[in-house]
Parts: structure tokens; sequence; C-alpha cells
């Protein structure tokens, strides 16, 4: 038998510290989700009434009954859904039951459980839940839905040691810390460099008959806060895989005053999605760069790149023309010292903004002709 790693003992958090730990706010104006991004909630089965998911439940299966009914006899389940669905408000969510309502079910259901769900639309699937050693049956049911290009998060588990737990220790799959508001490790978490990253621990989640648990605690908690940052990864990027998931969450994450919780740090979904953003959308520029000061031969004129998003590198070529419609290539960088050849013509700068996969050129507004100190310049 495996128990969830939901931890009764814990402290309750504070409602709100959450979203800005995360970053949602900002990470929100990027996406708040899709309808077509499924979360699968793989656990006690999900009431899907309650008023902060009403709507958002798809039709799933309780593979413990063997029938068509997912609802949740327990609660954790819909926890776990609400909190997704707090991350990512448009994302659908995917009851697969898979425990019974004492919290408890079989490795080889939860195994049936996972493949259920990569069958049946899941793009992301959580699972709080775990022990210190599973069978292959359930090591193949994950790889195949990372090899369907599943996102799998699982929970680190609540013993508060550096040990071995599953499924989160699988290869490719998202392990999960639990950290509270100083970003300091819950002292039941499990740590190591096995974990992926950590995420809140602590937090308000939906329970059963409509009400909410103030103090719904554990590594269970912190998963499905990082599977709800997956939603949002997968409805800005369909085509995100596992691998670049990962590779985000690894680039993007903040550091932790304890590097030994989490091997990529506190997940940063604002970070996350607009450094995805860059790799997938072309920059785009939101100001015009601008140079500093009128140009006189030999002072030092500097050059701004303008303000972009999606943007993560960039290059400015000075130019300079007598009509303002043929420009001359004469300098790089941000700064340029202008010479008596340029006496007579006008200056601007023109940057270029890259990401790993685009680029966009956009020019500064020509400067007044370049004219020789003291030089009086008409209109002036």
């Amino acid at each position: 038998m495996v128990a969830t790693t939901t931890n009764a003992r814990a402290a309750g958090g504070t409602v709100g510290w959450q979203s800005a730990d995360l970053g949602l706010a900002q990470a929100w104006q990027l996406t708040q989700g899709s309808p077509s991004v499924v979360v699968a909630i793989v656990d006690t089965g999900v009431q899907a009434d309650h008023p902060a998911l009403a709507g958002r439940v798809l039709p799933g299966y309780d593979l413990v009954n063997q029938d068509a009914d997912p609802g949740d006899d327990n609660g954790h389940g819909t926890a776990l859904a609400g909190i997704v669905a707090s991350v990512c408000p448009s994302c659908r969510i995917l009851p697969v039951k898979v425990l019974a309502a004492n919290m408890t079910g079989d490795w080889g259901t939860i195994a049936a459980g996972v493949t259920w769900a990569a069958d049946h639309g899941a793009q992301v699937i959580n699972l709080s839940v775990g022990g210190r050693r599973a069978p292959d049956a359930l090591g193949a049911a994950i790889a195949g839905a990372l090899a369907k290009g599943v996102i799998v998060v699982a929970a680190a588990g609540n013993d508060g040691e550096n040990e071995t737990f599953y499924p989160a220790m699988y290869p490719s799959v998202v392990s999960v810390a639990g950290i509270d508001q100083n970003n300091t490790r819950y002292q039941w978490s499990n740590f190591g460099p096995w974990v992926t990253v950590a995420a809140p621990g602590c937090t308000t989640a939906p329970s059963l008959g409509g009400g909410y648990e103030t103090d719904f605690c554990g590594t269970s908690t912190a998963a499905p806060f990082v599977a709800g940052v997956a939603g949002l990864a997968r409805s800005l990027d369909p085509a995100l895989t596992p691998a670049q998931f990962a590779t985000a969450l690894d680039a993007s994450s903040d550091p932790l005053p304890d590097s030994t919780t989490a091997a990529a740090g506190r997940i940063d979904a604002d970070r996350l999605l607009h450094l995805l953003a860059a790799g997938t959308r072309a920059p785009v520029a939101t100001a015009a760069p601008t140079i500093s000061q009128s140009p006189t031969p030999g002072r030092l004129i500097s050059a701004t790149n303008g303000v972009w998003q999606y943007a993560t590198a960039y290059a400015l070529r000075w130019q300079r023309s007598r009509n303002g419609l043929n420009w001359q290539n004469i300098g790089t960088g941000a700064t340029y010292v202008p010479g008596r050849r340029d006496i007579g013509y006008q200056l601007r700068v023109v940057v270029t903004a890259t990401n790993t996969d685009r680029a966009a050129t956009v020019a500064s507004m020509p400067t007044a002709p370049v004219h020789a100190a003291g030089a009086h310049q008409a209109g002036s």
C-alpha cells in the first residue's frame, strides 16, 4: 500500500503569499491558461461541483471501483485540483481516482491511473503520492507518459530526509519540495539534489462540501502549485516537451537560502513564462531606442536599447545619412564618437533584438545634422 504525502502536523500558511512567491500576477500577463490544456489529478478523485472547480472538471475515471464516477470520498484530490485551478485558472482538470477514502492504494492501480490519464488527453499529471519503493510497472507507466509528451510532477515526500522516494525520483519527473513564505524548507519536507524544485508547502484549499481547509500542508500541496505552472507553460507553448520544461525550470528558478532543498531552487512562474515566451515569440519593441544628445565632433554620445518584450540579447549599429533615406553603417556598440567626416550628416542607431529563435530590428529617430562645436544651426 502507498499513502499520500500530505502532512497533517504542519502549521498553516498565510493566504496570498503563495501567489506573490510564484510571481503569478506577472505571469498571468502572458497567459492564465487554456481550456485545451488538461492537468490530471491522479489521487482520491475530485468534487467536480465545488465552487472553486465548477465548469473546470472533465469526465474522468475511478480505477478503484472501476467506474466512470471519479468523485472524491476523502477531499485530498479536490484540494489538489483547487490549487492547480488557482494557478492556471483556464486549464481543465482531469480526475483519475486511484486512492480509496482512507488515502491508500496499490502501486498497480496508480500505474494504471497514470497510463489512463496519458491516454485521455492529459498534458500534465500531478502525483501527490509516494513511497520509498515502487514497482517497475509504475516506472514504465511514467516513462510511457513522458514519451507522449506529458509533464509529470510528483511530491518529494514528508519525512524531512534526503531519502529515496518514488515516483518523485524517477528520471525526468519534476519532484517538488515544500517551502514557507521565507523560502525556508518546511521541516517535514524531503530534500536533496534529486529534488527538482521547491514551491509553497501550505495554503488554503477546497475541501469537500464546498468549503475550504485553511491549513492544507505537505509536499502534496507543493506539487500542484508546480503542476499549475506547468499548465501555464503548456498553454503558452503547446509544443513544450517535458525536457524543455525541465530546462526552463532550471534556468528560471530562484536560489534558496539552503541550496540542499532543491536542485533548481524556488519556482518562479513569471521568469519561467517570460523565458519560454522569449524562445517562442519574436521580440517586440514597446519603446524605440534613443540617442542621448545632439552629436558634435569629438564628443561621445550614447544610445539606449529601447524597451522590448521577449528579447534576450541586443546588437547596436550606428548609421549616418545626408537625406534621411540612404543610411550608411559607421559603427557598432552602445556609444559613438562623431568625427569631422560626420559633419552635415544625421545619425541614428539601429537595434537588433534577438532571442533563441527570432530577431527584430528597430531604429531610433534621426538626430539633427552633426555640427561643429560652437556652430549655429538654423532654427536654434
